[in-house]
């Protein structure tokens, strides 16, 4: 296989390659409890569940890691706070 034969194969690859790349991005998250439980973990689930009110709820997502709050925004595909005490009242405090 020569020159003509890589050519080839790169440009199958690329094509392929931006196709994938283009629906893991597109492709909707999903929350869901366990996700929401697994970045915020137990100890700070139950800290939610016990608070009387929004504002130690904002403490409590203020407390936390910049990994965490990383992945928090990505899984709920916003920076808001308000976005956050919505889901949390939706799948942790029923």
């Amino acid at each position: 296989m020569g020159n003509y034969g890589l050519i080839v194969i790169v440009m199958i690859v690329i094509p392929s390659m931006s196709f994938i790349f283009l629906f893991t991005i597109l492709k909707t998250q999903k929350v869901t409890k366990e996700k929401i439980e697994k970045i915020f973990g137990k100890e700070n689930i139950l800290k939610i569940i016990e608070a009387k009110t929004e504002e130690e709820i904002k403490e409590i997502i203020r407390g936390l890691h910049k990994s965490k709050k990383k992945k928090l925004k990505t899984l709920l595909e916003s920076q808001d706070i308000k976005d956050v005490i919505n889901a949390l009242e939706k799948h942790i405090k029923k």
